[in-house]
């Protein structure tokens, strides 16, 4: 798969995924859950992640995701749609369950509340 746009956008994806998975000791459980549906609210209407969608040019679900990409980089070869669908699916929750627990059951204080 070939990159279609600048190094800039990649990074600027980068901070976004390092932001997104940081979430959870920064950002309200709450708004988490609100980035969830509308992360999958841009899945159904785009069919794809904007990043990903932009930089790789895909012309399918499932060709590229970012982890895919960073894998391969380093010479890990897996499959791209398997990687989609942890990403959509498994990650996300993930990342709610960490903040869920995190800010519920440890009671931790947090930046960015609702």
């Amino acid at each position: 798969m070939k990159v279609t746009n600048s190094k800039i956008s990649l990074f600027i994806q980068f901070l976004l995924i390092i932001l997104v998975w940081s979430s959870p000791f920064w950002l309200d459980w709450k708004l988490i859950f609100i980035g969830i549906f509308i992360y999958y609210f841009q899945l159904i209407i785009l069919k794809e992640d904007f990043f990903t969608k932009r930089n790789f040019n895909t012309k399918e679900r499932g060709e590229m995701t970012f982890y895919s990409f960073i894998l391969e980089k380093i010479g890990i070869n897996i499959d791209r749609k398997r990687m989609q669908l942890v990403s959509d699916y498994i990650f996300p929750w993930v990342i709610f369950a960490v903040a869920y627990y995190w800010q519920i059951f440890l009671e931790k204080l947090i930046w960015i509340s609702f």
